[in-house]
C-alpha cells in the first residue's frame, strides 16, 4: 500500500537529513514535509522551507533504487507550493558536488539560476529554480 503524508514531519525531515548527507542534528527552521511511505515504510520526503511569500525551498531525499517517483507523489510535491501556498516559484538549493541531485531536478524542469561560490567548506551551491508557469506536474490530477 503506497501513502502520501504530511506527518510525523520531523520524521521526514530526518529521513531527507540523512539522505542528502547532512549533518547530524541539522535543523531545517520553521517547515513542513511531504512523505510517500510504502508498506508502512517512508520511501521519499520533500521538505518545504525558507517560505517568503513568493518562493519557498524544496529539498528532496528517497531510497535509492526504489520506485517512489509516482504521477500522484510528482502532484502532490508541486500542489502544495503552486496551489496551495500560490508561490510563484519554488527554489532548489544543491551543493554543487551532487550530480545525481542536479539533473533529477533539470529532468524535473527546474532551471539554473546561479552559484554561491564557496558557499560550504568544500564545495559551492548551486540554485535552480521553477517557476509556477513551467511546472509540468500541475495538470497530472486533470488527466487522472
Amino acid at each position: 500500500m503506497i501513502e502520501i503524508v504530511a506527518q510525523p514531519k520531523s520524521e521526514i525531515g530526518e529521513f531527507v537529513n540523512e539522505r542528502q548527507g547532512l549533518m547530524l542534528g541539522h535543523s531545517w527552521g520553521y517547515f513542513n514535509a511531504l512523505g510517500l511511505v510504502k508498506d508502512g515504510r517512508l520511501m521519499a520526503g520533500v521538505i518545504y522551507n525558507n517560505v517568503d511569500g513568493t518562493n519557498l525551498c524544496m529539498h528532496v531525499g528517497a531510497v535509492d533504487g526504489c520506485k517512489w517517483l509516482t504521477q500522484q507523489f510528482l502532484f502532490a510535491a508541486f500542489d502544495y507550493p503552486f496551489n496551495q501556498l500560490q508561490m510563484r516559484r519554488v527554489t532548489a538549493p544543491i551543493k554543487s558536488g551532487n550530480t545525481r541531485a542536479i539533473e533529477f531536478v533539470k529532468n524535473l524542469g527546474f532551471k539554473h539560476n546561479g552559484t554561491l561560490r564557496h558557499y560550504y567548506a568544500d564545495s559551492d551551491l548551486v540554485l535552480y529554480g521553477m517557476l509556477r508557469g513551467e511546472c509540468r506536474f500541475l495538470e497530472m490530477k486533470k488527466a487522472a
